[in-house]
């Protein structure tokens, strides 16, 4: 791509950019207001026999390199931001660079991979599927005082509850901190200025919501994939207010009957007309 081509026509809602490189940094617009990339790395034939599974940043193979996704911070206009096809966590880089775009309203993650969940965890969680519902008119519990992640801020589940993306609160409180010195209105730094929030393949439980989702500004979380609700609720400021949605109900499969031979007709027609109907009598149609 040469380096002059405006770059605001690629990466909008319907162009998302496909099999993303860190080369094409140079060339977005930091200015964009919509930014729509796919992080997913197929594994190349060639490198199929490298018994090498991870680099030195502890990238898996085949995986978007951590350190290359940094430039998302240097980005100041988003509205809208939707990461699909991710492999790995990103969420330190990604609640950073929610912080520093005070007016991105929207943020779609999209993990490849659902969240495995440990058997004697299981009964402690629902799959959030076209079966389940939030219930918004119930008072909520007190914030939760239990983090599910694994190391400090990785965005993972902990291990003794599974493997998988989770919703991270302390990785966005680690973006906070790193964000402190940046020119930001007061308001920014201490709350997410999401509006609309879509995660797909994640673990969620209740915390995020109490300390990062601004309760003035938050209108809508959406669920795709196979998520799991860990203990998902929302703050009492939120329950009536805040849309919870989750995968709409699967199309119900078409029912297929045997046709009787007395209910099909034979048409003839000329020249464009029908000229003759009857009834069919299972032979040969007549030429």
């Amino acid at each position: 791509m040469d380096s002059q081509t405006p770059s605001n026509d690629i990466g909008a809602m319907d162009k998302p950019i496909m099999g993303f490189c860190p080369g094409l940094w140079p060339v977005l617009e930091r200015n964009r207001p919509i930014l729509n990339i796919d992080l997913f790395w197929p594994i190349k034939a060639e490198d199929m026999n490298d018994t090498e599974v991870q680099n030195r940043d502890g990238d898996q193979k085949g995986h978007f390199p951590f350190r290359d996704l940094k430039p998302l911070v240097s980005f100041r206009n988003l509205h809208v931001l939707h990461l699909s096809g991710m492999m790995r966590s990103y969420q330190p880089i990604v609640w950073e660079a929610c912080f520093v775009n005070p007016n991105l309203s929207r943020l779609t993650l999209e993990m490849a991979l659902e969240p495995e969940i440990n058997d004697d965890f299981k009964a402690q969680c629902k799959k959030i599927d076209s079966d389940w519902a939030y219930d918004g008119s119930r008072p909520c519990y007190t914030e939760p005082t239990e983090c599910l992640g694994g190391a400090e801020g990785s965005g993972e589940l902990h291990p003794r509850f599974g493997s998988g993306e989770y919703l991270d609160r302390t990785a966005m409180k680690q973006a906070q901190a790193a964000v402190v010195k940046e020119e930001l209105p007061a308001a920014n730094k201490r709350h997410l200025p999401i509006q609309t929030l879509t995660l797909s393949n994640f673990a969620v439980d209740a915390g995020p919501f109490f300390r990062w989702f601004d309760p003035e500004r938050l209108k809508e979380v959406i669920f795709k994939g196979s998520c799991w609700d860990a203990g998902f609720y929302l703050p009492n400021e939120m329950r009536r207010v805040v849309t919870v949605r989750g995968p709409p109900p699967k199309p119900k499969p078409v029912v297929a009957r045997i046709i009787e031979s007395g209910e099909l007709k034979v048409v003839t027609l000329s020249k464009g007309k029908v000229v003759k109907r009857e009834d069919w009598d299972g032979g040969e149609p007549p030429p």
